[in-house]
């Protein structure tokens, strides 16, 4: 193959992607390779944290394998970017050294963060469209001020996850706007680092880098770089931003209307507007989005791909949590179950989305008994727990619209649950909209590669890059019985499950 490629690396909570696309937006090669974490006796149970040169290593070999698996070389690569879970971060030493580096899954400072909330919490939502403290950077600096203080001494730049593997293939330290505001430390409207925020938490003064967009070159793989992952050096490095943020990009939601739900470990549903829209009870979170003159409100589900994770594994064991073959069976568990899951419900993960009020919850199946009379059976637990997604983005749905006074007319979804028959039988009916699906779900990796198709100047901006690599979609049409009899079964979960919260409530 002669032609050009882009590599898109997308650095998710449970696994590393990389994805190689041609200027097109057609996928050529993919490699996914899991990773874990740890959790150090000082932060256990609620800290995580992972290893970075183990981190590293295991991104160089996804790229191998994507470079392997196809005839593409690394010197057919003309572009490379890289997205990542929002909330992750890396501290970086003056010399370039990693002092921390974490998932969006470490709690360690939910005492620092609670105290700044109590103090400030109105203020911070109305600058970076964020809360609860504990889950951003300020907190998390705090954390190390008064546990670590003498790696807090060290710390001289902050880098979201993807920004950390920008300055592993280009040794440049930059970090791009979207992502940074997922950390919580910048000013929303103005799209820049909030002085205000400095000023208020008394953050460190000198460790913000230069803030760029998604899509902007910011320097070439180096050397090093070219040895570990044999893309060759000098190839332009472009400004990814977080998945879901690329996601949007792959999915092409950047005007009112449409609604992006991205179906990895957690589903947020998102939709793009002409300005910032806060929550006057700062339930949802609102953000930047990878345009100019755009920013995001989001709503979101949770955990979703993480709670079908745990299905598979409590119906057929640990030894099946790497089988992917699994999901296929299960899939075809849940198309046998009838709509309603033979009056099953599952409270299993994913809800609505209300960050002014978090909680551990009591929640799992409910079904009628006696079992011998109902006949429950694994095919009702799994339509139900793809039910009780769909019932969360229906709730999260409607709760975008509320808060943003607009109607959104069609919803395009992506990612690892996007593959799912059954899921895409029962969305549209609970939504009552056309759902679009796109001939691949890989969006995250997808909108990383128009940014670094983008960066290489191959198209002068995101706009065209998106339009370009735009990929097919097929739509499915909400069947109107179905959709009749799904919100009797919507409105029963929604009722259920507030008998649930007060029963959660009740048993504190």
């Amino acid at each position: 193959m002669s032609a050009n490629y882009v590599l898109a690396i997308d650095a998710g909570t449970s696994s590393v992607r990389c994805l190689i696309t041609d200027l097109n937006g057609h996928p050529i090669s993919f490699c996914r390779k899991e990773w874990s974490y740890q959790s150090p006796a000082e932060v256990n149970p609620l800290g995580r944290e992972f290893d970075p040169d183990a981190f590293w290593h295991i991104i160089c070999e996804s790229i191998k394998g994507a470079l392997k698996d196809t005839s593409v070389s690394g010197k057919a690569i003309v572009g490379v970017s890289a997205t990542s879970q929002r909330e992750g971060v890396v501290f970086l030493d003056k010399e370039g050294g990693e002092l921390y580096a974490s998932p969006n899954i470490d709690l360690r400072a939910l005492t620092e963060g609670i105290s700044i909330d109590y103090e400030f919490g109105s203020e911070i939502y109305s600058i970076t469209g964020h809360a609860p403290s504990f889950l951003f950077v300020p907190a998390k600096l705090k954390w190390f001020e008064r546990n670590q203080p003498e790696t807090y001494n060290r710390i001289a730049t902050v880098l979201t996850i993807s920004d950390w593997i920008i300055y592993k293939l280009s040794g440049e330290r930059v970090s791009e706007v979207c992502g940074a505001s997922e950390l919580g430390l910048v000013d929303i409207q103005s799209r820049i680092w909030s002085d205000r925020l400095k000023e208020l938490l008394s953050l460190p003064e000198a460790i913000y880098p230069a803030l760029d967009p998604a899509g902007s070159q910011v320097g070439t793989v180096t050397r090093q770089a070219a040895d570990e992952t044999d893309i060759a050096e000098g190839t332009s490095v472009a400004q990814g931003a977080p998945d879901t943020h690329c996601a949007l990009i792959g999915l092409g939601i950047k005007d009112g209307g449409q609604a992006g739900v991205i179906l990895g470990w957690s589903a947020p549903v998102q939709i793009a507007t002409d300005k910032p829209v806060f929550d006057p009870g700062a339930r949802i979170w609102t953000g930047c989005h990878p345009l100019r003159a755009r920013w995001i409100l989001e709503s979101s589900t949770g955990e979703a791909g993480n709670a079908y994770h745990w299905l598979k594994e409590m119906i057929f064991g640990k030894e099946a949590s790497s089988n992917d073959g699994i999901y296929e069976l299960m899939d075809d568990m849940a198309l046998q179950a009838p709509p309603g899951a033979g009056e099953v419900l599952a409270y299993i993960g994913p809800a609505i989305m209300d960050m002014s009020h978090l909680a551990i919850k009591f929640g799992g199946f409910l079904f009628p008994v006696p079992l011998s009379v109902t006949g429950v059976e694994r095919a009702h637990l799994v339509r139900a727990s793809l039910e009780n997604l769909s019932f969360a983005i229906k709730a999260n749905y409607l709760q975008l619209e509320a808060i943003s006074a607009s109607k959104i007319g069609e919803v395009k979804i992506g990612g690892s649950l996007a593959k799912s028959r059954c899921l895409a039988q029962i969305l549209p009916n609970v939504l009552e909209v056309p759902v679009h699906i796109p001939e691949t779900t890989e969006v995250s990796g997808l909108g990383a590669a128009v940014c670094a198709a983008v960066g290489s100047g191959n198209y002068s901006s995101l706009e065209e890059g998106m339009e370009a690599m735009r990929p097919k979609f097929r739509v499915i049409e909400p069947d109107r019985p179905s959709a009749s009899e799904y919100a009797e079964y919507y409105q029963r979960w929604i009722t259920t499950g507030k008998w649930l919260e007060k029963l959660s409530e009740g048993m504190k």
